[in-house]
């Protein structure tokens, strides 16, 4: 079925590449950067492999379970998913789409720092929340 020790450590490696990425994203000299856009990319590729993992292994065996109370906590799961996707997807392609000005930089900063905020907070939930009740199943 799945690997909840996979998971596990999907999670600590997307975790490392948030930490790596979140110091190198700060410098305006290195948006254009061809490891750094590599690095972002192996980043993508590793929170949606993720996200969808996730959907088609944890949210469908919470999600059926005869509790209640669990299969609240799959949906609410499986609506911040939908939320992270929809962010991640165009703070990526903004990114990615061309060199960047000063002003334009720190904005993207800023939602650097919040994309990597709701990931980690979304890391940590599954954690320390999730994978305990899936252990409990």
């Amino acid at each position: 079925m799945y690997s909840l020790n996979e998971l596990k450590t999907q999670n600590q490696e997307i975790s490392q590449l948030c930490d790596v990425l979140s110091v190198l994203m700060k410098q305006q000299s290195l948006h254009d950067n061809p490891y750094v856009g590599e690095l972002m990319k192996r980043f993508k590729e590793k929170v949606w492999v993720h996200l969808v993992f996730e959907d088609n292994t944890i949210y469908a065996a919470l999600l059926h379970t005869d509790d209640e109370k669990v299969s609240r906590v799959a949906k609410a799961f499986h609506d911040s998913a939908k939320e992270i996707k929809h962010r991640f997807s165009g703070f990526v392609r903004h990114w990615t789409s061309s060199p960047v000005s000063g002003s334009e930089h720190d904005t993207l900063s800023k939602e650097c720092d919040e994309i990597f905020s709701l990931i980690r907070d979304r890391l940590a939930y599954e954690n320390e929340k999730i994978f305990p009740l899936v252990e409990q199943q």
